[in-house]
């Protein structure tokens, strides 16, 4: 009977669960028309199921499958995290403690991972024992894209209008913008992370409407916003024809 439910022998299983059991009464707290708390209640979901489809399938090709979309919804929720602190949800020591927590869940799955195929792909060890930080962090592209959700919170996300639908879907766009780099960075396949980088952009495209629908109430900010996001979209491009590049060279 020990192998039927062989996820249960993963250590990094029980990290995992006892990060949800932490974040959920957190996530519970959140208004609910804060685009960021859905969206880490599916990702600490997937983060979980996946692990125990990878668990389950192990050394085969879905199981490996399975482990990476299981490391891409580690750094969904460390994103998910740097959008709350922005939003004042939650204080920067308790995103740094949980982050060290997923930051932890994300090098043993990838240890995982590098047992189950020794030929892992060398980006895993940027998740080596130095690492303070999750490698999409440190992007321009990302950094850019944070500093787009600080001024779209602090001056057109206002609360007398964040509950509006409009304010509602420009909400939901950056937050989309920014999983999407972060989880498409934790792909080991370019194909994989350029498909999180068409998600990202297209979020993008939906912002720039509404931030269009918005203009007249608030037009000063939303101009800024826009010379951000055209820098964004740019990177986002640069960045997709370099993953094209290199899927070319490594085919």
């Amino acid at each position: 009977m020990q192998h039927v439910l062989p996820h249960e022998h993963l250590k990094v299983y029980e990290k995992a669960l006892a990060f949800v059991r932490i974040m959920t009464p957190l996530n519970d707290m959140w208004p609910p028309y804060h685009s960021v708390r859905d969206q880490m209640d599916r990702a600490c979901e997937s983060l979980v199921v996946n692990l125990v489809k990878a668990a389950y399938h192990q050394r085969t090709s879905q199981g490996i499958y399975h482990l990476e979309c299981s490391v891409g919804s580690v750094l969904e929720c460390a994103a998910c995290l740097d959008v709350v602190s922005i939003k004042g949800l939650l204080d920067n020591v308790e995103r740094d403690k949980t982050k060290r927590a997923l930051l932890e869940i994300a090098r043993m799955e990838i240890g995982l991972r590098r047992s189950w195929c020794p030929t892992v792909h060398e980006e895993a060890e940027q998740y080596g024992e130095k690492t303070q930080h999750f490698p999409h962090e440190s992007l321009q592209v990302y950094q850019r894209a944070l500093q787009l959700c600080q001024l779209l919170v602090s001056e057109v996300l206002t609360p007398d209008i964040l509950q509006s639908r409009q304010a509602r879907k420009i909400d939901e766009a950056i937050t989309s913008l920014l999983l999407n780099i972060a989880e498409g960075n934790g792909r080991f396949s370019q194909l994989d992370h350029r498909q999180f980088i068409t998600i990202a952009e297209e979020a993008g495209v939906k912002l720039a409407a509404y931030l269009d629908l918005v203009s007249l109430s608030n037009s000063d900010s939303v101009k800024s916003a826009k010379a951000i996001l055209h820098e964004e979209m740019a990177m986002l491009v640069a960045l997709k024809g370099y993953l094209v590049g290199r899927e070319v060279y490594e085919s």
